[in-house]
């Protein structure tokens, strides 16, 4: 089945940040069908700036279980480089720089299905969904499994490998894929736990004639009535159409 993506990626920073200082990282490659996204941890040396990196890589060019190796030890090739700085900011370099990933792609069955695939480090999720039900959640389960110490993709050469997971499954034409940051993420698992049905609100700012403007409004109301912490939030939306 000759099929196409339709993607819509929406983020905004911590409240009392410019989005200037947003470190989560949005990586769109729809003629490849492929999507990835980052967190980078605020800690970490140019969070921003790595973020950007691994999603950009994993879009163009995905791992896979038997490659990550080299896949991640290529990507620290092209971490953020050493400028003329402070002692402090050197040494906070040396450090490294960390960050999550969530990475989706998609390619043509043989029987003429659709394929897909995702591969994770840490706590952005992805919820795939068909007429409104949750098929699939990755890779954390529950609301509670959220903590301050995800796994983290870091940029020495010499950090340790982190811990990767990996889905597989087959879309149909409508089914809509949520690529989401923790926060936004933990929320919409809490929400489902209490029976309600968060990939509505999820539809509804996504398509809004202003998304952006309605994304920002609707993840401070959030804040506000402290549901969703107050952290980088992206939701990327991708959905399956028919080519034809």
């Amino acid at each position: 089945m000759p099929f196409a993506l339709k993607m819509n990626a929406l983020t905004t920073a911590k409240a009392g940040n410019t989005e200037a200082m947003n470190e989560d990282a949005i990586a769109l490659a729809p003629k490849l069908r492929r999507v990835a996204i980052a967190d980078g941890a605020s800690e970490s040396w140019q969070a921003a700036a790595w973020a950007k990196t691994l999603a950009a890589t994993c879009a163009k060019s995905p791992p896979d279980p038997a490659t990550f190796a080299h896949w991640v030890t290529a990507v620290r090739e092209h971490a953020p480089p050493s400028l003329s700085q402070s002692w402090y900011a050197e040494a906070k370099q040396q450090d490294g720089s960390y960050s999550t990933l969530l990475g989706l792609a998609f390619e043509d069955a043989k029987d003429g299905s659709v394929k897909w695939r995702a591969v994770a480090v840490g706590d952005s999720c992805l919820f795939h969904t068909r007429d409104g039900r949750l098929l699939n959640k990755f890779p954390v389960e529950r609301s509670g499994d959220f903590s301050n110490r995800p796994q983290l993709v870091g940029s020495p050469q010499d950090a340790v490998l982190p811990e990767v997971e990996w889905l597989a499954g087959r879309a149909a034409p409508g089914d809509v894929f949520f690529l989401l940051t923790d926060a936004v993420a933990e929320w919409c698992l809490r929400s489902w736990e209490e029976n309600s049905i968060p990939w509505t609100e999820l539809e509804r700012v996504t398509k809004a004639s202003q998304p952006q403007t309605e994304f920002a409004a609707w993840v401070q109301s959030l804040r506000d009535d402290k549901v969703l912490r107050n952290d980088d939030t992206t939701v990327v939306r991708v959905q399956v159409i028919d080519a034809e």
